[in-house]
């Protein structure tokens, strides 16, 4: 065996002692409250005669020598009484509490369980120092990690899989494989068991931050799972994780532009379509199934897209009867790597369009694009990627691609 291996056995023992200590106080505080709870007590109903004739009886001074006598002449009648013992009387004066006595204090018992837990939490935390991180990335998602004495199999979980995505925020249910040696995303046809699991639900993205509600579902749902297979659930503190959700969602709002260049007709002349579809594959885009020519990069991500400025889309079968009075570049721009080289590669298809076409470029207020709009329109883009860069959201990066998804 190798260091690593004989580290996460070790520690998997301690993580099942503390499991068991945790059980055993439990149990035994159970058992003594039962016990106790349901042990003989005195009975202040049945005492009512002699507790009566307790209160009802004349009070007796203390003497030193003679017993007194009465005023009257007549001496105080001590039937019954002077031959009790003093306890006897003030117990049945005073009718005893229902007794919880136990080898510890009460306060003390919390205490144990408390201690028991903080023991299992620790010994799971070193576990996980042993581990690689999860996939979750801290700057954007939410991470809950549940530590499991019992490994539990992929299949057990399919029900919370489900559960746990209904909101549509992005979530992502991640194991550590002691077999690959790796995380991977947790699926219901897997065969493997997880003893660590860390659920990672993203914080926003363009349908705005996530909700309070829905973290606390997955922390609920992460506490069941632990407590049925004898583990404990890590949950951040949720009021910090909707500030920073928020936050998020704001910078993301501020600096999600699309950017459109538009090559129309002039003299309300229209473009063959057959022209357009010869130029778009020269430029080496390909129509996608939305009728949408798609210029991509060697990863396959959308660089910049050409579409008809009018409602119907581009066709493959067409044929030569398709016209247009106008067509739309479009450039996502939190979505595109090396932006700036590829919104210039995107005005020189534009201006490559509007000469083979006959047409002029325009703004979205179809005014005409001169060369200044142009640098004008750079130097915004420019100012943009530069706050993405500085917040860690770098334009194209995996952490973009999932906020601007």
């Amino acid at each position: 065996m190798n260091p690593l291996q004989i580290s996460l056995i070790a520690a998997a023992i301690v993580v099942v002692a503390a499991i068991v200590l945790y059980n055993w106080f439990q149990e035994r505080k159970y058992r003594k409250q039962s016990r106790e709870m349901f042990e003989s007590q005195q009975d202040v109903l049945l005492d009512e005669q002699q507790n009566a004739e307790y209160y009802n009886a004349e009070r007796i001074e203390p003497y030193l020598d003679e017993r007194p006598v009465d005023p009257a002449g007549f001496a105080p009648d001590t039937t019954n009484r002077l031959d009790t013992p003093v306890e006897h009387a003030v117990a049945s004066a005073h009718p005893p509490a229902m007794n919880y006595q136990s080898d510890a204090p009460r306060e003390s018992q919390p205490a144990q369980s408390a201690t028991a837990e903080s023991m299992l939490k620790h010994a799971a935390s070193v576990v996980s120092a042993e581990l690689p991180p999860s996939p979750a990335d801290p700057e954007i998602d939410f991470e809950i990690r549940i530590h499991i004495a019992d490994a539990i199999p992929g299949s057990a979980m399919t029900q919370l899989l489900e559960s746990g995505r209904s909101s549509g925020k992005p979530v992502y249910w991640l194991g550590y494989s002691h077999l690959a040696g790796a995380w991977e995303e947790i699926a219901g046809w897997r065969e493997d068991a997880y003893t660590e699991i860390a659920i990672a639900v993203q914080l926003a993205d363009r349908n705005g931050a996530v909700s309070e509600e829905h973290l606390v579902q997955l922390c609920t749902l992460a506490r069941q799972l632990a407590s049925r297979f004898n583990g404990v659930a890590e949950c951040p503190d949720i009021p910090s994780a909707l500030q920073r959700a928020n936050e998020l969602d704001l910078f993301c709002v501020d600096v999600d532009v699309l950017i459109g260049l538009n090559v129309v007709s002039r003299d309300n002349e229209v473009f063959a379509g057959s022209k357009i579809s010869e130029l778009a594959q020269r430029a080496n885009m390909v129509l996608a199934v939305d009728g949408v020519y798609q210029c991509r990069n060697a990863d396959n991500e959308v660089i910049y897209s050409l579409c008809n400025h009018e409602s119907a889309p581009f066709s493959a079968n067409a044929g030569a009867s398709f016209t247009t009075h106008g067509v739309t570049l479009l450039f996502d721009l939190p979505r595109v790597a090396d932006g700036l080289a590829a919104f210039d590669r995107m005005v020189e298809l534009a201006l490559q369009l509007g000469e083979a076409l006959g047409g002029q470029l325009v703004d979205d207020n179809i005014r005409p694009l001169t060369q200044a709009g142009i640098d004008k329109i750079r130097m915004q883009l420019d100012q943009i990627y530069q706050r993405m860069q500085a917040r860690g959201i770098a334009g194209g990066s995996k952490r973009a691609l999932r906020l601007f998804d």
